[in-house]
């Protein structure tokens, strides 16, 4: 079985989209051979039996040049891959589907946001199947062509070390600084746990970086309501963080919290919980699977129960603190572990192939 996957970036520096070389890994370890396009290119540690070509994103922008690269690319190497699986992008569905199909191949969109252009539909009917987190996660997700395979997190990279408790509880978020990510709701919610739950024993550490003028003007907004409520030396803006060198911080980390209430999962907050940090989370999307540790894990909304669910989290002992690690990495392992989304991608490849 010989695979071609379709990327935006392969760089396993690259602080959004660096988790992406690991799945390229594990995809190695189930075919005998991957061939990799992608739009960037950037530091790649694969093994041999994995080709990466670069659509040349990284010599400059040029729409005209990744195209025809990218028609090159799947029509030189088309007798050395038979299934393809493309990565968030329906636009390379679009492209390349109909040849695709003339040759033969068994065509995988993976897509994640349950909201798309008309070409998420356009792949759900030209590809044989539509791979995504979860029903909530795609709109499409009726389809008979849908397949739910969870988050694509690797438990063997997110593990950390039983650690002795820190005098300063850092609570943590990874993500991009912008509004949808609601961070105004932590500060409200930090300022509450210090003036009514009385805790001075915590901080803020958040990960990420604005990517635009309207997302720095957001993170000046930020810092200003933080100088207001008094907060300015319990938060540390750490900036942008490879994912490959996220896992210290993880590991150091009291609590990690989300701030959206979207029905999906988002991927940060699942190498949290592999790692056993006391997750805060709005989505209901775990309820069914926290069991008592749902009194203290979803908070609904508001700043004022994100506040007494965070000081619940931090007043953990240490025994119901490794009770609660357990129970979160078991979640993962079971329903976004990254060695079974493969497994289940090339399982349902082999069923397709034995109908044709």
């Amino acid at each position: 079985m010989k695979l071609l996957i379709v990327t935006q970036v392969v760089d396993k520096n690259d602080d959004v989209l660096g988790a992406f070389h690991q799945w390229i890994f594990r995809f190695s370890e189930v075919f005998a051979s991957v061939e990799v396009i992608c739009l960037r290119r950037g530091v790649v540690d694969l093994p041999p039996n994995v080709r990466v070509h670069s659509l040349g994103k990284e010599e400059g922008p040029s729409r005209w040049k990744y195209v025809t690269r990218f028609y090159r690319y799947i029509f030189s190497l088309r007798k050395d891959y038979d299934v393809v699986f493309v990565h968030m992008n329906p636009d390379y569905v679009a492209l390349g589907g109909l040849f695709w199909r003339l040759w033969g191949k068994t065509t995988f969109l993976w897509y994640a946001h349950k909201h798309g252009s008309w070409l998420r539909l356009l792949a759900l009917h030209i590809g044989d199947r539509v791979v995504s987190v979860s029903k909530e996660s795609f709109a499409g997700s009726d389809s008979p062509k849908f397949l739910a395979v969870g988050h694509g997190v690797d438990p063997d990279v997110y593990s950390c070390p039983t650690s002795a408790a820190h005098a300063t509880k850092a609570i943590m978020h990874v993500g991009r600084l912008t509004p949808v990510k609601e961070y105004g709701l932590l500060i409200e919610a930090a300022a509450i746990l210090r003036d009514r739950h009385g805790r001075n024993d915590f901080k803020l550490k958040l990960v990420g970086a604005p990517v635009n003028d309207a997302d720095r003007a957001y993170v000046e907004g930020l810092k200003k309501r933080a100088a207001e409520l008094r907060l300015e030396g319990m938060i540390e803006w750490t900036g942008s963080v490879p994912n490959k060198d996220l896992l210290p911080h993880l590991c150091a980390a009291s609590a990690f919290v989300n701030m959206q209430d979207g029905g999906g999962a988002g991927k940060s907050f699942l190498e949290a919980m592999s790692c056993g940090v006391p997750t805060v989370v709005r989505t209901p999307v775990f309820n069914d699977d926290l069991g008592h540790w749902k009194e203290i894990l979803h908070y609904d909304g508001s700043a004022e129960d994100f506040a007494a669910k965070l000081d619940a989290a931090l007043s953990l002992d240490d025994e119901a603190r490794t009770r609660m690690a357990a129970d979160l990495r078991r979640i993962v392992v079971e329903k976004h572990n990254l060695k079974n989304l493969v497994r289940r991608v090339r399982d349902e490849y082999e069923s397709l192939r034995a109908r044709r």
